[in-house]
């Protein structure tokens, strides 16, 4: 027969070891429903020349299964004229459509049907007439940037502006 005390110390124990099992269940829980680390944005640094057509890359750093983009880019409209975008052959499958009613804003919606997966990929080339004096710098930046996996779900996105420097 046990003593009260052994009995004590084998709930106490037998309690301790359900709270960890809880517990670690508890993380295993958060940790999958966390989301993943928010892709990037980046629109490169470049250097052009005054009088001619540059082309800046959208691109994103790694994703998975992208299937939706929605940005909205703000540019100085004194020294960049917008003149067009092409996908790239890693987005050759989604449709897109660039309003550039307002001179200095782009709004840019890109779908598919089925989602793209990979690394540094090349969402859209935006090209834009330069102008300027050596020197000036026109800053291309996202005010918005929306990504939706074929899940339907966001894909959390941060952003990078980037610059065009003007050069003789």
């Amino acid at each position: 027969m046990k003593c009260c005390r052994c009995i004590k110390q084998q709930k106490l124990v037998s309690r301790l070891r359900m709270g960890a099992f809880l517990l670690i269940l508890m993380l295993m829980v958060l940790a999958a429903e966390s989301p993943a680390a928010a892709a990037q944005l980046t629109i490169p640094d470049l250097k052009a020349k005054p009088g001619k057509d540059v082309g800046v890359p959208l691109i994103v750093d790694e994703v998975q299964r992208l299937a939706g983009v929605k940005l909205i880019l703000s540019y100085n409209k004194d020294l960049l004229v917008y003149k067009g975008a092409a996908r790239t052959k890693n987005t050759d499958s989604m449709m897109h459509v660039v309003n550039d009613k307002t001179p200095g804003k782009l709004i840019v919606v890109m779908a598919g049907a089925v989602g793209i997966t990979g690394k540094n990929i090349n969402l859209l080339t935006l090209f834009f007439g330069v102008r300027g004096a050596n020197g000036a710098v026109a800053v291309i930046k996202a005010d918005d940037v929306q990504l939706m996996g074929d899940d339907l779900k966001d894909i959390p996105c941060k952003a990078k502006a980037g610059k065009v420097t003007v050069v003789q």
